[in-house]
């Protein structure tokens, strides 16, 4: 029995150490981590502290020397010792040095050296220089702590000026150690030490737990921020902490719906404003408070010669590089208000500038439209010339219509032969508008599009020639040589055959008119992919450069076209068909050295069908 019950004591005895050995690890571990944050935040917490604590009682000690070394300064044996002369005065200092434990100097007004409490050994300083001296003899006291060049050792100085009757003549430079007031604040940290350890033992578990819990919802926060600006905007935060945590989980998920609502209102505003942008034929450019370009349309790099690459963010004056665009910006500027300018950009570009501020309100931002009135004003200029063409045409026959009438109504009827000479002069006349008109009248036909065209496939060589062989006997009575070389192997044209000879016939006719006796004309056709190009050319006068992009306008004459006669229709009719097949028209000249006209036929395709003869 004695044995048994040895047995179970000695087992439960060896459980019981376990347990308590168990039991102590797990309160060593904890109290290790509670440890290293409790030193964590004593050494913190008590650095500052103590670091405030000395901080202030060094101010105090500084001010309480500083009061010592004034007062000493403006006691009268001081000032009577220092007027009675330099023996008399160093003695005054080395009485008073050990009574404040410093060395203490007299300095004149050029900062030499007057008296010193002790004798000169080491190199002296520049006293003259000193901060503190200078204040001193700028009329204050002047303080500064600093390691001394000279001994290496911190130290603290005052330097406090002599007055005799409100004159300084002098100052007394005070050097203290500042072992003295590091001693003095020593204990004062022991003391600052001991009760912030002892408070940051006790808060250092509670500060560990709620650091971890706080920690972990700002990681998960972190992580959703950085998916959201890696451009996730659907990432959010799913939490079931309630508090401040949970409050701010919810309100970030809220302001992340908002933004990604407004991102998306955004992205659609901006493609609208850039499709609007890109598609405006008038130039946009919009500028920031400071001139520079933040935004242009390809309109406006076009019409101002720039890309928008080149453009953008540079200042408004170097991306024009037009000083009177510039102008208009700067007016807009200085009044506030739209600035509207018709500006001509080289020989043939008229622009229209338009700066307007943003809101009618002063540095947000200026708008500059820039509308490419062109061809507004080359219409303008057709009209006039249209009109003042016209009206001198139609001048001519009816002025001499009207003349040759009052010479019938003077008496010519009783004169049968001059009657019949008149009656068939104004035959002639009627027969001159009445084929202007009809040009008229068919010009405007064709530009509505109320001629139809009877489109067939045809062999070039049908198209041209019959026109040319009709003007071959007006060619040779001109002692002109027409020389005309269309191949019968060019591929079909589409094309109505009847108004290509009124194009081929207009042409001859006019290389007719304007090339002198003895000169050349040639009518030739070649092919390419897509279209068959007809060539009229001449050795005529030719045409004035001036001159050579309006000839298709409607009565337009040149100078020396003017002696020939004509109604001036005949290019502008030419022009109008040609388009109506789809193709072009234009010529090349030099003057005194012929012409050359250019047209273009498009070319039937296989499935057209058969061959169709001109008449």
């Amino acid at each position: 029995m004695n044995q048994a019950d040895g047995g179970i004591g000695t087992l439960w005895a060896r459980l019981e150490t376990s347990w308590r050995a168990r039991i102590a690890g797990w309160r060593w571990r904890v109290a290790h981590a509670v440890a290293v944050a409790a030193l964590l935040l004593t050494v913190g917490a008590g650095a500052a502290l103590a670091w405030q604590v000395g901080a202030r009682a060094r101010h105090a000690a500084e001010q309480e020397l500083t009061r010592q070394a004034v007062a000493a300064t403006q006691s009268v044996p001081m000032l009577q010792r220092w007027l009675a002369g330099p023996q008399a005065l160093r003695s005054s200092l080395v009485d008073l040095a050990p009574v404040l434990d410093a060395r203490i100097v007299a300095l004149n007004l050029r900062g030499e050296l007057l008296a010193d409490s002790r004798s000169v050994s080491e190199a002296e300083p520049a006293w003259g220089l000193l901060p503190e001296v200078r204040d001193a003899f700028n009329g204050g006291v002047g303080q500064s702590a600093r390691r001394n060049a000279v001994t290496g050792q911190n130290e603290f100085f005052v330097a406090v000026p002599v007055r005799d009757g409100g004159a300084t003549f002098g100052a007394l430079h005070f050097t203290f150690s500042r072992h003295r007031l590091e001693a003095d604040t020593a204990g004062l940290r022991a003391v600052v030490w001991l009760v912030v350890g002892s408070g940051g033992g006790l808060v250092a578990l509670l500060c560990v737990a709620m650091a971890e819990y706080w920690a972990r919802g700002l990681r998960r926060l972190t992580v959703v921020v950085e998916r959201m600006t890696a451009g996730d905007l659907d990432a959010r935060i799913w939490t079931l902490h309630k508090g401040e945590l949970g409050e701010l989980a919810w309100a970030f998920n809220r302001m992340a719906d908002k933004l990604q609502s407004q991102m998306k209102k955004r992205a659609r505003e901006r493609d609208r404003l850039n499709t609007v942008m890109h598609v405006m034929t008038d130039g946009v450019v919009i500028l920031n408070k400071a001139g520079d370009v933040k935004l242009i349309n390809p309109a406006a790099a076009r019409l101002l010669n720039t890309t928008m690459d080149r453009a953008m963010n540079r200042s408004f004056v170097q991306a024009v590089r037009d000083h009177r665009i510039a102008e208009v910006w700067k007016r807009c500027q200085a009044s506030n208000e739209e600035e509207v300018v018709a500006v001509e950009l080289g020989a043939t570009q008229f622009v229209r500038v338009v700066v307007t501020p943003f809101l009618r309100r002063v540095g947000r931002g200026y708008l500059v439209m820039l509308q490419d009135l062109t061809q507004v004003r080359r219409l303008q200029t057709v009209r006039q010339d249209f009109i003042s063409n016209v009206s001198h045409e139609l001048r001519t026959p009816l002025a001499s219509l009207r003349a040759l009438t009052e010479t019938l109504r003077d008496g010519a009827l009783d004169d049968p032969p001059a009657a019949n000479r008149f009656l068939d002069r104004m035959e002639v006349e009627l027969d001159a508008l009445t084929q202007m008109v009809e040009e008229l009248l068919e010009l405007s036909r064709i530009e509505s599009g109320q001629v139809p065209l009877r489109l067939n496939p045809v062999l070039p060589q049908a198209a041209v020639c019959p026109a040319v062989e009709r003007l071959r006997t007006q060619a040779e009575r001109n002692h002109l040589d027409l020389d005309v070389q269309v191949a019968r192997d060019l591929p079909l044209v589409l094309v109505d055959a009847g108004r290509i000879h009124q194009v081929v016939t207009n042409l001859v006719h006019n290389a007719i008119k304007f090339t002198p006796a003895g000169g050349r004309i040639e009518v030739r056709a070649t092919s390419d992919a897509a279209w068959v190009t007809v060539t009229v050319k001449d050795s005529g006068i030719g045409i004035a450069p001036h001159d050579l992009t309006r000839i298709f306008e409607r009565f337009y004459k040149t100078d020396r076209s003017r002696a020939v006669g004509g109604t001036g229709l005949g290019l502008a009719i030419a022009k109008h068909l040609v388009q109506a097949h789809g193709g072009a028209i234009w010529a090349e000249s030099q003057g005194g050295k012929g012409s050359v006209f250019y047209f273009t036929l498009p070319r039937a395709e296989p499935e057209d069908g058969a061959v169709a003869h001109a008449p």
